[in-house]
């Protein structure tokens, strides 16, 4: 299994405000882009105002079909009116390509 975590740091009090864009981009869009598994998490403890989103691929074929979808997405104006709500929100953001290995119990 592969995993593609985002983390982004949001402008000072912004972090509510960031997550709640995200949360509605994966409503609209995860299936259409084929992610069939995610999470969401915000800060508890650690830097303030950060948020972490990660989603789950079978494998690198279906998370290149991913992207591949999402580039196409990049290219449209309801996603370009999206994103220019997320730039004054975000500080920073990075992104990690994790391969998963599961123990047993």
């Amino acid at each position: 299994m592969i995993v593609e975590r985002l983390t982004f740091k949001a402008q000072y009090g912004q972090g509510d405000a960031l997550a709640a864009l995200f949360k509605e981009f994966m409503e609209t869009h995860g299936k259409a882009l084929g992610v069939t598994s995610g999470r969401m998490y915000t800060d508890v403890t650690g830097p303030m105002f950060t948020l972490q989103l990660e989603m789950e691929f079978e494998d690198l074929t279906s998370y290149a079909a991913f992207m591949a979808a999402d580039q196409q997405l990049y290219t449209t104006q309801e996603f370009q009116d999206w994103f220019g709500k997320t730039v004054s929100l975000t500080k920073s953001g990075e992104r990690q390509i994790l391969n998963v290995t599961t123990y047993p119990a």
